[in-house]
């Protein structure tokens, strides 16, 4: 084979330096969304304030109104799913996946206040539906939480208090050790609309015993994958400890949900005995892990009772049934 004619050879050399001039010019011109993934990300969704002005169903309530005895400082703070990790930055999944949909936050003093600095935060998290804002309220507020009488539910915190108002999860909390934090929460429940999703599920559970523990299982409860949103209540009922498990939902989600059961016990082999009275069915469940226990449907609810077989108990889920 012959060899490169020197001209050629010459030339070649003569362009590398021309070569490399142009790839570092074009190097300069480097986009920085693709270094920052953060800046990608607001590329893509816009502002917080224009997102939840495009989609007011989405966005959580704000007091626009005010607060009576407060006074607000600056504007509200929103927040989406895309950028809640800037408000809660290694806790924002855990909302997301209970069914977050929007945030407001804001800040205030105490009207007659000179302080410069808040005094008192308020975190108003919309979850889209009443059941899953008690979700939340029920994972963040601890065992045996001191109640409080605010919305649908409250307890106090170390640092201020946290309720439920409809689909809202509400955090107040106090920067100032001698924020009346109380006066404040009772005056902004007032501002929150409870809404169409009114959490009325307590309303259903009985009052059998002395309540030990309430608790929510968002899904897999009792290890069933088609079982979420559970609410489970253990009485404690003489020298007995009886649980109700407790779904609700729509006609349509209680009906798919009792159709899961049925299969999962032709599947599984579990011996179940359905029962009929005045036009209402319930069965009797002979688990040999969990023991004999009752399933009880309605046209919003579920219940599942743990732990007797007594009549009287029973037959008051019967009734209550709708």
């Amino acid at each position: 084979m012959s060899s490169v004619p020197l001209i050629y050879r010459l030339l070649l050399i003569g362009l590398l330096p021309v070569i490399a001039t142009v790839l570092y010019v074009e190097g300069q011109k480097y986009d920085p969304a693709l270094i920052d993934f953060k800046a990608v990300v607001r590329q893509e969704t816009g502002s917080s304030s224009t997102l939840l002005q495009s989609m007011p169903e989405s966005s959580a309530p704000s007091s626009a109104g005010g607060v009576k005895g407060f006074q607000q400082l600056g504007q509200p703070h929103n927040y989406t799913k895309e950028n809640l990790y800037e408000h809660i930055d290694g806790h924002a999944e855990y909302f997301i996946s209970a069914g977050f949909v929007a945030l407001t936050v804001t800040e205030y003093t105490a009207a007659e206040s000179k302080a410069t600095a808040a005094e008192i935060q308020t975190e108003v998290f919309d979850m889209g539906k009443s059941i899953q804002a008690f979700g939340v309220l029920a994972d963040e507020s601890g065992d045996n939480p001191a109640p409080i009488s605010l919305g649908t539910m409250g307890f106090k915190t170390s640092g201020g208090v946290n309720f439920i108002k409809g689909r809202y999860y509400v955090k107040i909390s106090a920067l100032d050790s001698k924020a009346p934090v109380l006066q404040f929460a009772k005056a902004f429940d007032a501002t929150l609309p409870s809404g169409k999703d009114s959490f009325q599920a307590f309303a259903k559970l009985p009052n059998i015993g002395k309540v030990a523990n309430t608790r929510f299982v968002k899904e897999g409860y009792r290890g069933l994958d088609f079982l979420r949103n559970v609410i489970e209540r253990e009485y404690s009922v003489g020298d007995k400890r009886i649980t109700v498990a407790l779904i609700t939902g729509s006609k349509e989600e209680i009906q798919s949900v009792m159709s899961s059961f049925r299969e999962y016990f032709k599947k599984s082999g579990i011996p179940t005995e359905r029962f009929e009275k005045e036009g209402k069915e319930f069965y009797r469940v002979m688990d040999k892990y969990e023991g004999t226990w009752f399933l009880i449907p309605s046209s919003d609810a579920i219940f599942g009772i743990f732990g007797t077989d007594d009549e009287d108990i029973l037959r008051y889920f019967m009734k209550n049934a709708g």
